[in-house]
C-alpha cells in the first residue's frame, strides 16, 4: 500500500504542493542576488505542475460528475498564476513591483492548493479507484519529463 501511495497521482501533486511552497519560503528569506534563482525554480516548477496537471488530471477528472464541476474554475487560477510568472519574469528583484507581484502570485497559488487539497482531492478519491490513481501518477511523471524542456526553453524566451 505504502509503494502504490508514494506513485498514486495526489500524492505526487502534494509533493509538488510542498516544494513550491517551500520555494516561496526561500525567496522571502533570500537576498536579493538569490532572489531570481528561487524566481525562476519557481517558474519552472509551476509551468511544470499546472501544465502537467492539464494535460494529465484534468482530463481523468473530466469523466466523473463530481469532478468535472472543478476543472474550470482550477484551469483559470493556472492561467492567472501564469501570467503573473510572465510578467515577473520581466521584473528586476530590485524593482518595487516585483515583491507586490511574488506575493500575488504566492497568495494565488496557495489559494489553488488548499481547494485541490481539500475539495478536489478528496471527490477524486470518492471516483476513481486506487489503481487508476497510481495509473495516473506514472502517467504525470511521463508527460513532466517530456515537457520540461519546453517549459525550460520557455524562461529563456
Amino acid at each position: 500500500m505504502t509503494q502504490a501511495k508514494t506513485k498514486d497521482i495526489l500524492a505526487l501533486i502534494e509533493i509538488e504542493h510542498r516544494q513550491i511552497e517551500q520555494l516561496f519560503a526561500k525567496v522571502e528569506q533570500a537576498e536579493k542576488i538569490e532572489i531570481y534563482n528561487y524566481f525562476n525554480q519557481i517558474y519552472k516548477a509551476l509551468n511544470l505542475h499546472t501544465r502537467t496537471e492539464e494535460i494529465v488530471f484534468y482530463p481523468a477528472m473530466q469523466e466523473y460528475q463530481e469532478t468535472r464541476k472543478y476543472i474550470q474554475e482550477a484551469e483559470e487560477e493556472h492561467e492567472e498564476a501564469n501570467l503573473l510568472l510572465e510578467k515577473i519574469k520581466n521584473l528586476k528583484p530590485t524593482d518595487s513591483e516585483f515583491n507586490v507581484k511574488i506575493n500575488k502570485l504566492k497568495e494565488a497559488v496557495q489559494h489553488h492548493v488548499e481547494e485541490e487539497e481539500s475539495e478536489i482531492f478528496s471527490a477524486v478519491r470518492k471516483c476513481m479507484k486506487e489503481e487508476q490513481l497510481v495509473k495516473l501518477g506514472q502517467e504525470f511523471l511521463r508527460v513532466k519529463e517530456k515537457i520540461a524542456a519546453d517549459v525550460e526553453t520557455a524562461m529563456t524566451i
